[in-house]
Protein backbone atom coordinates (compact mmCIF):
# COMPACT_ATOMS: atom_id res chain seq x y z
CA UNK A 1 0.00 0.00 0.00
CA UNK A 2 1.53 3.32 -1.05
CA UNK A 3 1.62 6.22 1.45
CA UNK A 4 -0.93 8.49 -0.40
CA UNK A 5 -3.30 5.13 -0.11
CA UNK A 6 -2.45 4.20 3.57
CA UNK A 7 -3.35 8.26 4.26
CA UNK A 8 -6.80 8.10 2.30
CA UNK A 9 -7.36 4.86 4.59
CA UNK A 10 -7.60 6.68 7.68
CA UNK A 11 -8.95 9.22 6.86
CA UNK A 12 -12.68 8.07 8.01
CA UNK A 13 -11.39 7.76 11.17
CA UNK A 14 -9.78 10.78 11.49
CA UNK A 15 -13.29 12.72 10.86
CA UNK A 16 -15.19 9.91 12.74
CA UNK A 17 -12.85 11.06 16.25
CA UNK A 18 -13.09 14.45 15.12
CA UNK A 19 -16.73 14.47 15.27
CA UNK A 20 -17.19 12.48 18.25
CA UNK A 21 -14.73 14.56 20.17
CA UNK A 22 -16.75 17.59 18.69
CA UNK A 23 -20.01 16.03 20.24
CA UNK A 24 -18.50 14.56 23.69
CA UNK A 25 -17.53 18.51 24.13
CA UNK A 26 -21.05 19.73 23.60
CA UNK A 27 -22.76 16.63 25.33
CA UNK A 28 -20.29 18.08 28.22
CA UNK A 29 -21.44 21.36 28.10
CA UNK A 30 -25.37 20.16 28.16
CA UNK A 31 -24.78 18.30 30.74
CA UNK A 32 -23.30 21.35 32.85
CA UNK A 33 -26.17 23.65 31.45
CA UNK A 34 -23.10 25.68 30.19
CA UNK A 35 -24.82 26.74 26.59
CA UNK A 36 -22.46 29.57 26.07
CA UNK A 37 -20.25 27.56 23.71
CA UNK A 38 -23.33 26.16 22.17
CA UNK A 39 -24.22 29.86 20.50
CA UNK A 40 -27.54 28.50 18.34
CA UNK A 41 -30.22 25.68 18.10
CA UNK A 42 -27.81 24.35 14.82
CA UNK A 43 -25.06 24.13 16.62
CA UNK A 44 -26.74 22.08 19.81
CA UNK A 45 -28.49 19.91 16.94
CA UNK A 46 -25.30 19.59 14.77
CA UNK A 47 -22.71 18.64 18.04
CA UNK A 48 -25.22 16.37 19.62
CA UNK A 49 -27.10 14.70 16.61
CA UNK A 50 -25.43 15.42 13.28
CA UNK A 51 -21.72 14.64 14.58
CA UNK A 52 -22.09 11.58 16.07
CA UNK A 53 -24.09 10.08 13.35
CA UNK A 54 -21.34 11.24 10.51
CA UNK A 55 -18.90 9.50 12.87
CA UNK A 56 -20.70 6.52 13.69
CA UNK A 57 -20.96 6.08 9.81
CA UNK A 58 -17.68 7.02 8.78
CA UNK A 59 -16.81 4.03 11.50
CA UNK A 60 -18.95 0.99 10.17
CA UNK A 61 -17.60 2.42 6.60
CA UNK A 62 -13.89 2.26 7.87
CA UNK A 63 -15.02 -1.70 8.55
CA UNK A 64 -16.26 -2.30 5.53
CA UNK A 65 -13.17 -0.90 3.48
CA UNK A 66 -11.56 -3.08 6.14
CA UNK A 67 -12.60 -6.19 4.20
CA UNK A 68 -11.08 -5.70 1.16
CA UNK A 69 -7.24 -6.56 0.45
CA UNK A 70 -5.82 -3.84 0.09
CA UNK A 71 -8.35 -2.06 1.98
CA UNK A 72 -8.15 0.80 -0.62
CA UNK A 73 -10.78 3.50 -1.53
CA UNK A 74 -12.01 3.68 -5.34
CA UNK A 75 -11.98 7.22 -6.14
CA UNK A 76 -15.86 7.79 -6.07
CA UNK A 77 -15.45 6.77 -2.78
CA UNK A 78 -12.48 9.39 -1.61
CA UNK A 79 -14.98 11.77 -3.22
CA UNK A 80 -18.11 10.95 -0.86
CA UNK A 81 -15.86 11.33 2.13
CA UNK A 82 -14.26 14.84 1.17
CA UNK A 83 -17.90 15.91 0.55
CA UNK A 84 -19.25 14.60 4.24
CA UNK A 85 -15.86 16.21 5.52
CA UNK A 86 -16.63 19.54 3.79
CA UNK A 87 -20.53 19.41 4.40
CA UNK A 88 -19.49 18.89 8.40
CA UNK A 89 -17.21 21.82 8.20
CA UNK A 90 -19.78 23.68 6.54
CA UNK A 91 -21.97 22.84 9.40
CA UNK A 92 -19.80 23.77 11.96
CA UNK A 93 -19.07 26.84 10.55
CA UNK A 94 -22.78 28.15 9.97
CA UNK A 95 -23.59 26.54 13.35
CA UNK A 96 -21.66 29.42 14.93
CA UNK A 97 -24.45 32.13 13.64
CA UNK A 98 -27.87 31.91 15.32
CA UNK A 99 -29.88 33.13 11.73
CA UNK A 100 -28.08 30.02 9.87
CA UNK A 101 -30.59 27.68 11.21
CA UNK A 102 -31.66 27.63 7.22
CA UNK A 103 -28.28 26.03 6.36
CA UNK A 104 -28.84 23.54 8.85
CA UNK A 105 -32.07 22.15 7.09
CA UNK A 106 -30.68 22.07 3.73
CA UNK A 107 -27.00 20.59 4.56
CA UNK A 108 -28.24 18.40 7.56
CA UNK A 109 -30.22 16.04 5.29
CA UNK A 110 -27.49 16.12 2.47
CA UNK A 111 -25.40 15.00 5.00
CA UNK A 112 -27.48 11.97 5.57
CA UNK A 113 -28.06 11.09 2.07
CA UNK A 114 -24.11 11.15 1.59
CA UNK A 115 -23.97 8.91 4.59
CA UNK A 116 -26.35 6.46 3.27
CA UNK A 117 -24.85 6.80 -0.59
CA UNK A 118 -21.09 5.87 0.82
CA UNK A 119 -22.16 3.11 2.95
CA UNK A 120 -23.95 1.49 -0.20
CA UNK A 121 -21.35 1.94 -2.34
CA UNK A 122 -18.66 0.96 -0.17
CA UNK A 123 -20.01 -1.96 0.99
CA UNK A 124 -21.04 -2.79 -2.97
CA UNK A 125 -17.41 -2.49 -4.28
CA UNK A 126 -16.25 -4.62 -1.28
CA UNK A 127 -18.48 -7.43 -2.05
CA UNK A 128 -17.57 -7.05 -5.77
CA UNK A 129 -13.90 -7.07 -4.70
CA UNK A 130 -13.98 -10.34 -2.60
CA UNK A 131 -16.10 -11.61 -4.93
CA UNK A 132 -13.65 -10.99 -7.65
CA UNK A 133 -10.82 -12.32 -5.41
CA UNK A 134 -12.45 -15.58 -5.09
CA UNK A 135 -12.78 -16.35 -9.05
CA UNK A 136 -10.54 -18.99 -9.64
CA UNK A 137 -7.50 -17.68 -12.38
CA UNK A 138 -6.56 -19.74 -15.51
CA UNK A 139 -3.20 -21.07 -15.52
CA UNK A 140 -2.64 -20.40 -18.72
CA UNK A 141 -3.32 -16.70 -19.23
CA UNK A 142 -3.44 -15.66 -15.72
CA UNK A 143 -7.33 -14.02 -16.24
CA UNK A 144 -9.74 -14.67 -13.60
CA UNK A 145 -12.85 -17.12 -14.71
CA UNK A 146 -15.79 -15.75 -13.42
CA UNK A 147 -19.25 -14.43 -14.24
CA UNK A 148 -18.11 -12.72 -17.22
CA UNK A 149 -19.57 -13.86 -21.03
CA UNK A 150 -18.20 -16.95 -22.51
CA UNK A 151 -15.42 -16.32 -23.98
CA UNK A 152 -14.75 -19.72 -25.83
CA UNK A 153 -15.13 -19.62 -29.95
CA UNK A 154 -17.11 -21.91 -31.79
CA UNK A 155 -15.44 -23.73 -34.38
CA UNK A 156 -16.39 -23.71 -38.02
CA UNK A 157 -16.66 -26.33 -39.94
CA UNK A 158 -16.95 -25.99 -43.44
CA UNK A 159 -17.05 -28.46 -46.76
CA UNK A 160 -13.56 -30.07 -47.79
CA UNK A 161 -12.74 -28.66 -51.15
Amino acid sequence: MTPAERAWSWLQPLIAVLCLAVAVASWSLQAAGDYELLPSVQAVITTSFVYPGLALSLAVNHVIVGFRRPPALSAAEKALVVAQAVIAIVLGLTSLDSAALIVGFLLWPLLIVGAVWACALMTGGTIRIRRESRMPVDPRSGDRLGDGPPTAQIPVVSPAR
